[in-house]
């Protein structure tokens, strides 16, 4: 029988504690796909197909063991504004709406019902067991009538639905009989337990408060999971941003609106000499020895926050005595001209300037490239080095003036390719790369951090062998014993 982990809030768990399920199933031996009928995040990754899913899916993709599907996560809703979003069907764009208006299209809803429904038919066929993931809160009365990521596909996968409570926000017990109070009672049957997530002490302690929610709902609590502080897993949403590491080597992460794919800064976790901080503002942002821009769904919008907050004159400022590593949208951020003949990366036709610390122009194309890429180091000190990585942008890059190629991406999606990106100053100390995960290579990430070390005073290092997909399994290996041993798996896949 298949499951579905659905909370009443967001943030809760869910999503690590699918990965944790989906690792004992594999090792168990079945054949298991992870699945989310639709995530709202700015976090995504290439599917196998072609377009693209919520990073979060791809990490658990990457746990059970296969590739990214489409299939895993057909609707993927990308925030571009206060009341605007992008809808990802089947990994490719569709409309660029509001929420109210997404509601209100009754033609468009049923394509993204066909979608979900599809989906959830291909992966019964292909699959031993399907471990699904709820959204946000699994019953809220204004959106109930309309909700698609919760307990309607639980109910089209045939899934035994589970409610993961945090407890560490306080309030999980509450929580879990109000849900069951305001649940229908076709999606109250389908509930077989709940399960205690991110809990600190003694479990003693909860025994009455189990016995209390147990009786009144008459379901079981299967176990209590504790706090786990030292686990690290790709983060999924803004929410999950936080700092890392407390080395010597100072790092900056720029957290401009709109902020993506940010957890490109994942693999430096594993680096034991840095520590990366969250820069909102100048005076956050101090003498770093490396700045980070990352990727943003809206270039044009992160920019023009960075002259709103002044960052951008402290950057520049910094200029050849702090290493600056732009990815995807940070490095077309640093580019002289950011062309959008469309509107459909700025929300308005135009051209608009960015950083100008790069003599390079962007021009943003209708159709999006998303992509697993691969590329070869053309410069640097670390020529022929290959990068693996992915892709998820509109924008193109167009060389100007002296400014040459760092990297040459050779290929996408298993097709060979010949495509120049990037770009090395290594006399202003200015590196701009599209490919998302770069840093997840041991020798990219070693070069640039090196560069950084440099201006510190510290020794330079060699690399090692981690990878973000290494990384992750064993962070994932830690969290699936403690979950066996915490709560009863066996009930879970086998009920």
């Amino acid at each position: 029988m298949h499951a579905y982990i659905v909370s009443t809030m967001s943030d809760s768990g869910k999503t690590t504690l699918v990965a944790g399920l989906i690792r004992l199933a594999v090792n168990k031996g079945l054949r298991t796909a992870p699945f989310k009928a639709q995530n709202m995040s700015l976090n995504s990754y290439p599917a196998i197909e072609g377009g693209e899913i919520a990073l979060a899916q791809a990490m658990q993709s990457y746990v059970a063991g296969v590739k990214p599907s489409i299939y895993f996560n057909p609707v993927l809703i990308k925030p571009m504004g206060e009341d605007r979003a992008e809808y990802v069907v089947l990994g490719k764009p569709r409309k660029q709406i509001t929420f109210g208006d997404y509601l209100r299209d009754a033609r468009f809803r049923a394509l993204v019902i066909r979608a979900i429904k599809g989906s959830i038919k291909r992966l019964i066929n292909e699959y031993d067991l399907v471990i699904g993931e709820g959204a946000g809160s699994a019953y809220e009365p204004n959106l109930a009538p309309y909700d698609l990521a919760n307990f309607r596909p639980a109910q089209w996968l045939g899934a035994n639905v589970y409610v993961v409570l945090d407890i560490d926000r306080g309030g999980a017990f509450t929580q879990g009989l109000g849900l069951m109070n305001s649940l229908p009672s076709k999606w109250r049957g389908m509930v077989r337990g709940f399960i205690i997530n991110k809990f600190r002490g003694d479990e003693r302690l909860l025994r009455d408060a189990v016995k209390w929610l147990e009786d009144r709902t008459g379901k079981p609590v299967l176990g209590v999971i504790p706090y786990i502080n030292d686990l690290i897993l790709w983060p999924e949403d803004s929410m999950d941003l936080k700092p890392i590491g407390n080395g010597p080597l100072d790092i900056a992460l720029i957290a401009y609106p709109y902020i993506s794919n940010f957890n490109d800064i994942y693999p430096l976790a594993f680096e034991g000499d840095v520590t990366v901080r969250i820069v909102r503002s100048p005076m956050e942002l101090g003498e770093p020895h490396m700045i980070i821009l990352p990727g943003s769904k809206n270039v044009v919008a992160s920019v023009e926050w960075l002259r709103r907050t002044g960052l951008d004159k402290a950057i520049k400022r910094l200029v050849g005595s702090s290493v600056i590593l732009g990815i995807c949208g940070g490095f077309q951020a640093l580019s002289k001209k950011l062309s959008d003949p469309t509107g459909i990366e700025a929300g308005a036709p135009g051209h608009y300037h960015g950083l100008g610390l790069i003599d390079l122009e962007v021009e943003y194309g209708v159709e999006k490239i998303t992509a697993l890429s691969r590329a070869v180091v053309n410069h640097g000190g670390i020529e022929g080095a290959e990068i693996r990585g992915y892709e998820i942008h509109r924008g193109i890059i167009k060389y100007t003036g002296s400014t040459t190629p760092f990297i040459t991406i050779i290929e996408r999606n298993n097709r060979k390719v010949n495509i120049p990106d990037g770009v090395l100053d290594e006399g202003r100390m200015i590196v701009g790369i599209t490919l998302h995960d770069s840093l997840g290579n041991p020798e990219f990430r070693t070069f640039i951090l090196n560069l950084a070390r440099e201006i510190a005073g510290l020794p330079k290092q060699k690399p090692n062998n981690t990878t973000s997909i290494t990384a992750l399994i064993n962070q994932i290996d830690k969290l699936a014993t403690t979950i066996k041993n915490k709560i009863d798996v066996e009930y879970i896949i086998n009920l």
